[in-house]
């Protein structure tokens, strides 16, 4: 049996489709900064990593973080900051260069909520219970999708290619349609949007062939030609890419690797990132314990043909939770924080579908119990109403508000009625570094702990405390304590420093910032080596790319 149609397009997709572009023109807004009554748009201090990569190749620095040295992988997304590349030679002022990423990403999230309709409309959909608004709605606005992707992060696209590529091998598997090629091409486009997207990639693919050959069914000719012509193209652009990193980074795996995954005991990384992936299950509770029961219910009890339809979403929704707290959790994973982090909030959007699809499932079940309530206007606008309350109580527990909420005051998220979290933290690094260039002149060697933002606003050449951007430090072990009493101080890509490395091979004018440091350290290590602190800053005595004397004058306008 083919799988059913539902429909593709319809007022009500579009009215969520304009809300969600308000929402989040008004979010990107409210990320922006102030700098001296302009605003300044700005991404997530990671993303500007790697717009700094892309500055730095337009300008001729080669695609090098810190416009000194041999080039480092410090970004774990390739695809996400060649896409930047275009952006940085458009000629844009800088205030305005990270408004099309964040654009880009808005088109992702509307284009997502397309085809989470879609995927519940083609797979999801029982006789005449065939809506797919409330996966759709719940897409649209579940907070932590929205605030990583608009952040300038990859996440938006992530969750494009996933839903696309769960949607094209149901087609395979449920429909008989050839998608085979289009499937792989996608799975190319993730796993140089991320190597961790191989996951997806694998988990799509072994469901793919498994059922392909399950219940007598054989692809034809053209199925395995188009298969294998995708797995040739797959295989071609992750080679093609690792052999441009052998030979551009002189590496076989990103640096972020090793800073993130070696150097740590494993019981604590696992430990921690077990305790941060249980506080977001437990934040989300009120949506995942019902879909869950649901799921297993239909997987255990369900005709065997038509419970496959449920397999992937779940498998590749519990892959990812175990994947995250494999890796410890994210580094951002806090109180105050966003309740989902950057490795599960794309795939968050596959558990609103299950829960659809129960709806819709169960929904088919009443009204062929029960005819009736399928005919009258009044039993039509109950059940209507019955189905609005389900999703804005979904929609509720999707985001962390009600019942299993941390915080009382997550509505605010939703309604936009504070800024999105760190961005008064971009607001500081943004001020300390237009302090620091009264200081440091452009071409200075200044030393830093957020990466991202003084390396694209500046002409300086950087050195990155944390290690990010140098192999020396991301492969060393943790500079800080770390047992398995102590498993939650441990935080992803901010555990390793080496100072006497920094001072010793890079000989910095000026620090920006310091980390894990006291004033009995800095007067132990900085001053013997000629640092002083001026205006808040260490800066090397002697040096000719310091100005001692403008320390109190205006900001440079360089970085605007």
């Amino acid at each position: 049996m083919g799988a059913q149609t539902g429909p593709r397009v319809s007022p009500a997709l579009f009215v969520v489709l304009l809300l969600l572009a308000v929402w989040d023109g008004r979010f990107i807004w409210d990320t922006t900064v102030d700098v001296s009554g302009r605003r300044f748009f700005c991404l997530f201090d990671d993303a500007m990593i790697s717009m700094a990569y892309a500055r730095n190749l337009v300008e001729g620095h080669g695609l090098n973080w810190a416009r000194q040295g041999a080039p480092v992988e410090g970004f774990t997304h390739p695809l996400w900051t060649f896409l930047m590349i275009p952006v940085n030679a458009s000629g844009l002022p800088l205030a305005l260069r990270s408004l099309p990423i964040q654009l880009f990403s808005l088109a992702c999230l509307l284009l997502n909520v397309v085809l989470v309709h879609r995927l519940v409309g083609n797979h999801f959909s029982f006789g005449n219970a065939r809506s797919g608004l409330p996966a759709a709605l719940l897409t649209a606005f579940y907070y932590p999708l929205n605030y990583w992707a608009l952040f300038g992060m990859e996440t938006g696209l992530q969750a494009v290619l996933t839903t696309a590529s769960v949607l094209l091998a149901l087609d395979i598997v449920l429909a008989g349609r050839d998608r085979h090629l289009p499937l792989l091409l996608l799975g190319a486009a993730a796993y140089l949007l991320r190597m961790d997207m191989l996951l997806m990639v694998g988990v799509v693919q072994l469901f793919v062939l498994f059922f392909s050959f399950r219940g007598g069914r054989r692809p034809g000719p053209a199925e395995r030609r188009h298969w294998l012509l995708g797995a040739a193209l797959f295989a071609a652009a992750a080679l093609g890419y690792s052999v441009f990193r052998g030979l551009y980074f002189h590496d076989l795996l990103p640096n972020t690797y090793y800073l993130k995954l070696t150097g740590v005991p494993l019981d604590v990384r696992v430990l921690r990132g077990a305790a941060c992936l249980k506080d977001t299950l437990v934040a989300h509770l009120g949506v995942l314990l019902p879909v869950a029961a649901g799921t297993g219910y239909v997987l255990a009890r369900g005709e065997r043909r038509r419970r496959r339809r449920w397999l992937l979403p779940a498998a590749l929704f519990l892959v990812y939770c175990a994947y995250s707290a494999w890796v410890g959790g994210d580094a951002w994973e806090q109180d105050e924080g966003v309740m989902a982090n950057r490795f599960l909030a794309f795939v968050f959007p596959l558990v609103f579908v299950l829960g659809n699809g129960l709806l819709n499932r169960g929904l088919d079940s009443l009204a062929r119990r029960r005819p009736g309530l399928s005919t009258g206007a009044l039993p039509r606008a109950i059940l209507a109403a019955a189905l609005t309350a389900v999703t804005a109580i979904a929609l509720l527990a999707a985001n962390s508000i009600w019942p299993f909420a941390h915080s009382g005051e997550r509505w605010r998220d939703l309604v936009l009625d504070r800024p999105p979290t760190l961005v008064a933290g971009h607001q500081w690094i943004f001020n300390q570094t237009r302090l620091l260039e009264r200081i440091a002149l452009p071409g200075a060697v200044v030393a830093t702990v957020w990466a991202g933002i003084p390396a694209y606003l500046t002409d300086w050449k950087m050195v990155d405390i944390l290690g990010y951007n140098d192999i020396v430090i991301a492969r060393e072990s943790s500079a800080a304590f770390l047992d398995r009493k102590n498993y939650r101080k441990f935080q992803p890509g901010h555990v390793k420093w080496d100072y006497k490395h920094v001072l010793e091979v890079h000989h910095p004018d000026a620090f920006l910032q310091l980390w894990e440091t006291d004033l009995g350290m800095e007067r132990q290590i900085l001053r013997p080596r000629g640092y002083r602190r001026i205006n808040g800053f260490w800066v090397r005595l002697g040096s000719d790319r310091v100005d001692y004397t403008a320390s109190a004058a205006p900001a440079s306008a360089t970085a605007l």
